[in-house]
């Protein structure tokens, strides 16, 4: 899902959305920035989300293949069967882990609250 900026909310202050889609769910929380910070932000925020991806998958392939091959090296196809969803299981987790602490990151640099309702 990619950010927008939304409408003025006062007090020098615009809300933070985002991108509506046919999949968004109707509960999805909302922020407010600086306006003077506000195209910086969505900016970095966009491209570090593809970059995040990016990372994401590549940790799912590499854990994926790193567990194979431990399967095989243990001379037993069990062990490379299982060791193929733990890869990926492990590979998402630590995306997962990952993207939230950069994300988080980038909004405390910019100071993004969560909108009041």
């Amino acid at each position: 899902m990619r950010l927008e900026i939304g409408p003025n909310i006062g007090n020098n202050k615009v809300r933070l959305d985002f991108k509506k889609s046919p999949d968004r769910p109707n509960n999805i929380q909302s922020y407010e920035i600086d306006k003077s910070k506000a195209d910086e932000f969505v900016k970095k925020y966009n491209k570090q989300e593809q970059q995040l991806l990016n990372l994401t998958m590549l940790s799912v392939a590499a854990f994926s293949i790193v567990g194979w091959i431990g399967g095989i090296k243990k001379h037993s196809w069990l062990w490379a069967i299982f060791g193929i969803p733990a890869g990926i299981i492990t590979g998402l987790g630590l995306g997962a882990l990952i993207s939230s602490h950069k994300k988080n990151q980038l909004m405390d640099k910019y100071d993004v609250r969560e909108a009041s309702k």
